[in-house]
Formats: C-alpha cells, sequence, structure tokens
C-alpha cells in the first residue's frame, strides 16, 4: 500500500522481505547448535552421502575461491609485510560469520569472524541500514570485533542473495603503521583503547565492491604509512571481490538451497573429524602450564601517573580433553591492567587456535568446526575478557602466543605419550620486531614495521632431533623472514649489516633448539628524525614459556642493543663491522667498536632516537630444547663446537658433561673417557645439591607464608588469587591458613 507524506508525496510500497534477518539468522543458528550438539542442527549429512563428488567439488570450488584471493591480490598491490612476509589470509564464510574456507596465512583470525557478526547482528545492521550485495565494512577493534589488536586489519564484504545475506567474504592483514601515539602496527606503551591506534567497529565504507572516497582521506590523515596501508585496503578488497564473484558462481551453478545446506554440511562434518582427531591425539587428564610477561612501565608513563607502575602477567591455562573435543581454561591468569597487553575475548581465541587448528585440523576442512571442538573460559575480569570496556589490546601478541605454547605444548605431550614423535617437540613464541616513524630531510613523514623475525623463527626441539633456524611461525602456515631490501625500503635510513643466525642462542637439552637470529641495523642520513621502539613477545625478562621439555631448557628471550655515538666510519674503512649481535659486543669489550652509549634492552624500551652512523641490533627467534643436556649425544656437541653453532667450549663442556680437545687444525676432538667421568659428576653435584620434595615443600611453603617477594609478584598473587580456581589449587597445594591472602593490608 502506498503512503502519503507530509509534502502530499506519494512513497510507492517496499515489497515486504521474507528474508531472515541477522539477528534471526545468528539466533537460530546457536538455538540448533545448542540444541542438538551439531553444528546448525546437522545431524546427517544428507548432501554428502547422496553425493560426494557434487559435495566436494563444491567445497573445492570455495577453497580454490579463497587460495586464488591471496595469490592474485596480494600482488596487484600491498605492502612488503602482506606481499613478502604472507602476514593476510582471505576467507569466505556463513551469514552468521562461521568460517566456511581459508587461503594459506595466519589460520587462527578465522576464529574471530563470527564477532563482529554478532555484533553486526545485535545492533541491527540489516535492519537499519540495509545490507547489500558487495557492501564493505572495515574491522580493527577488539570489543565489538573481536580483533586481536588495531595494527590487524579486517574487511568484510556481504554476499547476498535475493535480499538474504548468505555469507561475508573476509581479507586480513598486518598494517605496516596504525596511526597511534607509539609509531607501528603495536602500540607498545597504549595504556587504553584510545591510545591504540585506528581502532574501527564495524563500519561500511564502501558499496558494490568499492570504496568510498572518505575512506582513503582516513588513511592519510591517521596513519603515518598512508601509502602502504591504502595499498593493504585494495588488495583486502580485491580478493573480497574475487570471493563474492566465485560465490555468485557457485549460487547459479548449485542453486540457493544446495549452497544454504552444504555450507553446514562442511562445518558439521569437519567439527566431527576434529573431535575424531582429538580423541585419537589426545590423553585423558589436564595439561597445566604457566608464563609469564613483564611489563615494565614505571618511570615511562609520566603523563598517565596511573599505568607508571611495572606489572608481571601471569598466563596461566589448562587443558582438558572431554566428550565434546578440549576445554581449554585460562582462570587464574592475572587481571587486566592499564598496559597494551590484554585480550579480548576474539583475540585470546586468536591465539588459542595457532595450535589447535595445526594440531587437529590437518587432515579435513579448516572451519569454524575447529571452534565448537573447543571450548574456552575466559574468566571475566581477567586480562583475556576485561569487564572494562576501553582496555589497551595494542599489543596483546606480547603475552598471548606464550597462552598459544601453553596449548599447543599440552597437544605435544600428548601426542608423545601416544608415541608420535614426529608431532612431538617444544613450542616456542619467541618472536622479534621493531616499529617506529620518522621525518625525512624533505620534511616527508613516513611510519613502519619491520616483521623479519616475526615471519620466521627457530624450531623448538623434536623429541627425537634438534630443532631448525627460521622454519617455523606458530601464528602462519608460511615461514618466512622475506627480503632485506624490501624493509630497507620502508626505512630510509636504516641499511643490514649483517642478518645471521646467533650462535649459541637456543635451548639446550639432549636435542637443542633451532637457532634464534640476529641483525645488525646502521643509520645513515636520518633526516630530520628517525626512531624505534621493539614490541616483541620475548622481550621480557622471562623465558617465552615458564616449561623446559622432558628436563631440557628453553630458549632465551628476544633483545635488542642500541649503541649510539660510535666510530663506525673507522670500521668500515677496515672492513670489520659487525654482523649480529656477538659480534658487536666483542668489538665493544676489545674497544675496536667505540660507542657514546651502549644500552641493552631485554625489557619495553621507549623510542630509541637514531643519529648519523648509529646502531641498531635485534635478535630474536630462539626455541627451547627437550630433554637432559646431559644426555645429548656427545658427537653431537663437537659437531655444534666445530660448525659455530655453539662457539663457548667451556659453557658447553658444563652444560653437556663433555671434554673436548682441539687438534692441530682447531677442530674439536672429544675425549670419551673424560666425557664419561665429568658427566658422572655432574649428576652426582645435582644429587648433592638437590632437596627431597617434602623439604623443598617445606622451605618454598615458608617463603609463601613469609610474601618476601618483589611487589611485582606480589601485585601478581593477588591478581590470580582472587579468581577462584585457582585460589583453590595454590590453598590446597601450600596448605596456607584460611585467612592468608596477597590482597593489599
Amino acid at each position: 500500500m502506498a503512503v502519503v507524506n507530509e509534502r502530499k508525496q506519494v512513497i510507492p510500497a517496499q515489497p515486504v522481505s521474507t528474508a531472515p534477518t541477522l539477528r534471526q539468522q545468528v539466533s537460530e543458528r546457536d538455538r540448533l547448535t545448542q540444541e542438538t550438539g551439531h553444528y546448525y542442527g546437522i545431524t546427517e549429512l544428507s548432501l554428502r552421502d547422496a553425493d560426494p563428488i557434487k559435495y566436494e567439488r563444491f567445497y573445492n570450488k570455495l577453497h580454490a575461491a579463497v587460495l586464488a584471493a591471496r595469490e592474485s591480490a596480494r600482488f596487484v598491490a600491498a605492502s612488503p609485510g602482506s606481499r613478502e612476509m604472507g602476514e593476510c589470509l582471505w576467507g569466505i564464510t556463513t551469514p552468521e560469520g562461521d568460517t566456511l574456507a581459508v587461503s594459506m596465512g595466519f589460520l587462527s583470525h578465522t576464529a574471530i569472524f563470527p564477532v563482529a557478526i554478532r555484533y553486526m547482528a545485535d545492533n541491527d545492521y540489516d535492519v537499519n541500514d540495509g545490507i547489500e550485495d558487495g557492501d564493505v565494512y572495515a574491522v580493527s577493534d577488539g570489543k565489538t570485533g573481536g580483533v586481536p589488536h588495531p595494527g590487524d586489519f579486517y574487511s568484510f564484504t556481504s554476499i547476498c542473495h535475493d535480499g538474504e545475506v548468505l555469507g561475508w567474504a573476509v581479507g586480513i592483514n598486518h598494517l605496516m603503521e596504525n596511526g597511534a601515539p607509539v609509531a607501528g602496527s603495536w602500540a607498545t606503551f597504549s595504556v587504553d583503547t584510545f591510545m591504540d591506534g585506528l581502532v574501527c567497529p564495524p563500519m561500511r565504507t564502501g558499496r558494490k565492491l568499492r570504496q568510498e572516497s572518505w575512506w582513503k582521506a582516513i588513511w592519510e590523515r591517521r596513519t603515518r604509512a598512508s601509502t602502504m596501508n591504502i595499498l593493504d585496503d585494495k588488495m583486502r578488497l580485491a580478493g573480497c571481490a574475487m570471493i563474492n564473484n566465485a560465490a555468485h558462481e557457485l549460487l547459479a551453478e548449485f542453486g540457493a538451497a544446495y549452497y544454504k545446506r552444504a555450507i553446514r554440511e562442511v562445518i558439521e562434518e569437519s567439527r566431527r573429524m576434529i573431535v575424531d582427531n582429538m580423541r585419537a591425539l589426545m590423553v585423558p587428564g589436564t595439561y597445566n602450564g604457566c608464563a609469564f610477561r613483564l611489563v615494565k612501565y614505571e618511570g615511562l608513563q609520566n603523563v598517565w601517573s596511573h599505568a607508571n607502575k611495572n606489572t608481571l602477567i601471569h598466563v596461566r591455562a589448562s587443558v582438558e580433553p572431554n566428550e565434546k573435543g578440549l576445554m581449554l581454561d585460562t582462570e587464574g591468569s592475572s587481571r587486566w591492567g592499564y598496559h597494551s597487553y590484554n585480550a579480548t575475548p576474539g583475540g585470546a581465541d586468536a591465539a588459542v587456535f595457532l595450535g589447535m587448528i595445526n594440531s587437529f585440523a590437518h587432515n579435513t576442512k579448516v572451519t569454524a568446526g575447529i571452534e565448537l571442538a573447543v571450548q574456552r573460559h575466559y574468566a571475566l575480569g581477567s586480562i583475556y575478557n576485561p569487564d572494562y570496556e576501553f582496555t589497551s589490546n595494542a599489543n596483546l601478541w606480547a603475552q598471548t602466543v606464550a597462552l598459544n605454547s601453553i596449548g599447543f605444548n599440552a597437544v605435544s605431550r600428548a601426542t608423545f605419550a601416544r608415541g608420535y614423535m614426529e608431532e612431538a617437540f617444544t613450542v616456542d613464541g619467541n618472536w622479534g620486531a621493531f616499529q617506529g616513524a620518522g621525518t625525512t630531510a624533505d620534511g616527508t613523514s613516513y611510519g613502519f614495521t619491520n616483521f623479519e623475525w616475526l615471519g620466521g623463527t627457530g624450531r623448538g626441539a623434536w623429541c627425537y632431533k634438534d630443532g631448525e633456524p627460521l622454519v617455523w611461525a606458530a601464528w602462519s602456515q608460511i615461514a618466512t623472514i622475506g627480503d632485506a631490501e624490501e624493509f630497507e625500503a620502508c626505512v630510509p635510513p636504516l641499511f643490514y649489516l649483517g642478518r645471521k643466525l646467533l650462535p649459541g642462542y637456543f635451548g639446550y637439552g639432549k636435542y637443542r633448539g633451532g637457532p634464534g637470529n640476529s641483525a645488525v641495523h646502521w643509520c645513515v642520513e636520518p633526516g630530520k628524525h628517525v626512531a624505534l621502539t621493539r614490541p616483541n613477545g620475548g622481550l621480557s625478562c622471562t623465558t617465552s614459556v615458564g616449561l623446559g621439555m622432558s628436563g631440557a631448557y628453553p630458549g632465551p628471550g628476544s633483545f635488542m642493543i642500541s649503541a649510539r655515538g660510535t666510530n663506525l666510519p673507522e670500521l668500515i674503512a677496515e672492513g670489520e663491522t659487525p654482523r649480529d649481535a656477538r659480534e658487536l659486543m666483542a668489538q665493544v669489550d676489545s674497544g675496536q667498536l667505540k660507542v657514546e652509549s651502549l644500552e641493552i634492552w631485554k625489557t619495553d624500551c621507549p623510542e630509541l632516537a637514531l643519529h648519523d652512523h648509529d646502531l641498531f641490533v635485534d635478535a630474536a627467534g630462539s626455541s627451547g630444547g627437550w630433554g637432559d643436556p646431559l644426555d645429548r649425544n656427545p658427537a653431537l656437541v663437537i659437531q655444534d663446537l666445530n660448525d659455530g653453532v655453539a662457539p663457548d667450549y667451556a659453557f658447553v663442556s658444563n652444560m653437556h658433561g663433555v671434554v673436548a680437545t682441539q687438534n692441530a687444525t682447531g677442530d674439536w676432538v672429544l675425549d670419551a673417557a673424560a666425557t664419561t667421568a665429568k658427566r658422572a659428576a655432574l649428576r652426582k653435584a645435582r644429587l648433592d645439591d638437590s632437596l627431597s620434595a617434602a623439604d623443598w615443600w617445606k622451605q618454598e611453603r615458608a617463603k609463601v607464608l613469609a610474601k618476601d617477594v618483589v611487589p611485582e609478584v606480589h601485585e601478581m598473587y593477588s591478581q590470580s588469587l582472587s579468581f577462584a580456581k585457582f585460589d583453590g589449587e595454590f590453598r590446597r597445594f601450600w596448605q596456607v591458613p584460611a585467612d592468608f591472602s596477597f590482597s593489599k593490608e
């Protein structure tokens, strides 16, 4: 029926849509899944069973579309982080945001897609604003969009048919710079979300697969690396457009009814396979783990006095297999704080599923089925589920990678117990990167992130062999450190003097971890200004994970060195420039390299301004060992000495109990008899220094009762004990009085 408005204009009646709203679709998905225990109530895989060839052809076309999007779009327009490093991903989802297929890339981000769609559904985006085919939405907010941190940026584009939303094409990449007060893609010293940079709740930025004109201005006015960010925005949308087109071709070929049913069956099928994998690989029980992350803000937050303190973050998690799959419980982890290391549940999921997808979706379709098989408990008020909506999550990866390592190591221990040797290795989260901003001599501003030590790290030792360098990245399927020349182009004043594996930089054990890596960057003609920071997870005075595997040592933490005011031109003339952290320190110790200000950073550092001939050295990517170091094959120790992998003989001799001498050519030769005697002596010394478990418990309990700990540890315990589960575990183990508390007096 037509309507006459106050201007006497006749407005034609619009057809009443019979398509379900987003809110209705999300609600129906939740209800059916909850009631039946099967995704969307799918108890029978009728399409697959009736015609498996047609079913697989349907899915293969879906999967091919997202793979093609990645391999095409990142070469159309992209920053080096996306093109070289592969810090990107494309996917296609159901109307509710549940993943159907994903490309290569950082897979765990798929767990976050439904968060943004649920927010859009709860706020009636399709009812109030309307959603048409090819609408483009930007998302970078943790609370409303589930995004891990604002440095990761998402583009959602709608797939509609006959007025109904049937799915979403999604493109993601890690930005080169996201406009926070601390330049780069991780705002290291952010204390709340207002300092996190460009934070977007789900918001429409374009229509018909084209961005609005104003969106380009946002990148130009709100970020320092606008050119790179605009290229990445075009890249994400180009891939989404390819996926949108492929989805419509599928609808035309298979029909809407088949499409709607098939996308539900795909997820239910993969859920079943993943649960079967969990039952086959996991050993029943409780797998506990912990890790720590030091936040060193004291003296560096003079404007935000409430954040001017140091904090020790407790990362606590348990993994328990059950009839539905697995339960991961983080209760007992620290409470949220005024720092950049908080996570939202979506961000925590992005970390947790790094290991879960790789472990359990290896022989099936990577879909939302993995999310249904892993139940998560993030206690309200904790660092993974803040009850304050404005917490910063700008640098959550600096501690959530350790959360992933706890879960991943649980799987590794279980598969080892099952006898699967090739699946059992030490999982580390020791990554590195540096970021910053500058102004060239002509006044051009720029921002940057160097991803090299994020893209490829050392793999931890296997249970039967040594780990390898640079081949591992838990957060990506494709480990690559990229080309040095790409990063030099992004940071005009910084040039590589060296880029090497760092000798001796790994966790020791019967089998050692893969060596970490180091690079030396030389500042040349910095223009008006250049400064950088280091935001990585291993830079915290603590190991990545507070566990060795079967008696081995964890990998050493990351570090960086700033050497300012040097005599580098003299060394260049001599042809003796340092190429890694060891060489730089050796040249400083010998007096060959003169430095006015030498600082070694093992915690968060403020932005460091660099001048002509200043040096910046970074080291990261070390990994842990497996097994008792005294059980290492002496021949492997000798090989490491001769190859220069472990150059310090005195240290190695005491670590492994190996005695060797150098021959006339300088090669190390094993003294087998002396090695046997030294190992026996070291084992006896261990026993002589040891306490019985009962005596150890008594000594440690006395320390607990005295509460004689530094303020950071006192606060950490106070926070963790505020959660009932950890409080109960703590009290039962230490048998403390009922009124015992770490709360402030």
